[in-house]
């Protein structure tokens, strides 16, 4: 009896861990850039996509190594901070899809405060970019919305979330288009369905990026930005399935589960004995 529940346990154990290695893997696939910001300390973030595409921490930028929603964080003060791959416009231009998926948590809301740029600043919602807006400027009314736009050679993509989605709880985004397509934006894994302003599809693929600026938006000039934490910063060149931002907005991802399966096997394995 007890070799067989011990048979079943195993059993369990394994499916469960396979369904975690698809999700991983899945999780993995067209994966550009990932930024973890798990460091504690130094001035480079690495990029865990294998890709090589570091970002190195600017202005006042630090680490919060125990307060990110997994793991640590990049806590940023509003201050001209941020986090850049100048190399960015290399694996951003030429896009004809993207997600991006990210975790935030402001220290306020009611501002227009940046989020990931792909441009140094200019106060142009354009290229490539996301940030919390104070006022919709594309149909008057909106409070306390996202902002998002991209460039493409077919054009600018303006949009605008519905309004009073800004929190200063943890929050996942993920922004995402495929050409031919409009913008989509998943708040917390619900897709945003009723935006004050969504830009009519075009085909075409990003263009004008010159970098990839975490923590500051279009809005940002040379004393602003981000006030508060980011973190889990992920890059794809394709758009997610529904069921991989449900995972992502979680916040909690399967890691390591061969090592994890063998330690369980060791421990099952002993007690048989």
């Amino acid at each position: 009896m007890r070799n067989q529940l011990i048979t079943l346990t195993l059993f369990t154990l394994i499916v469960t861990v396979s369904f975690c290695s698809i999700a991983v893997a899945s999780l993995d696939k067209g994966l550009i850039v990932y930024y973890p910001f798990d460091e504690a300390n130094g001035e480079t973030a690495s990029d865990e996509s294998r890709n090589d595409n570091d970002a190195t921490l600017t202005g006042s930028a630090s680490w919060e190594p125990n307060g990110g929603k997994i793991g640590g964080a990049l806590k940023l003060d509003g201050t001209n901070s941020s986090a850049e791959d100048n190399d960015g416009g290399d694996y951003i231009n030429g896009l004809e899809a993207f997600s991006v998926s990210v975790w935030v948590k402001s220290d306020s809301v009611g501002h227009d405060r940046g989020i990931f740029h792909g441009i140094d600043p200019g106060g142009g919602d354009i290229v490539f970019t996301l940030r919390y807006d104070s006022a919709s400027w594309e149909v008057k009314g909106g409070t306390n919305l996202i902002k998002g736009a991209i460039t493409t050679t077919g054009g600018v993509l303006p949009y605008e979330s519905k309004s009073n989605v800004q929190t200063t709880e943890w929050q996942h985004l993920v922004f995402a288009w495929r050409s031919g397509e409009q913008l989509s934006l998943y708040i917390d894994g619900t897709l945003d369905d009723d935006p004050i302003f969504n830009a009519d599809a075009k085909n075409g693929e990003i263009s004008g990026a010159s970098k990839f600026v975490i923590g500051r938006g279009a809005k940002d000039g040379a004393a602003l930005g981000w006030t508060g934490l980011i973190d889990d910063v992920r890059l794809y060149n394709r758009v997610l399935e529904e069921n991989e931002i449900a995972e992502l907005a979680s916040g909690v991802l399967p890691v390591e589960p061969t090592e994890k399966l063998a330690t369980t096997w060791a421990g099952l394995k002993q007690k048989r004995d």
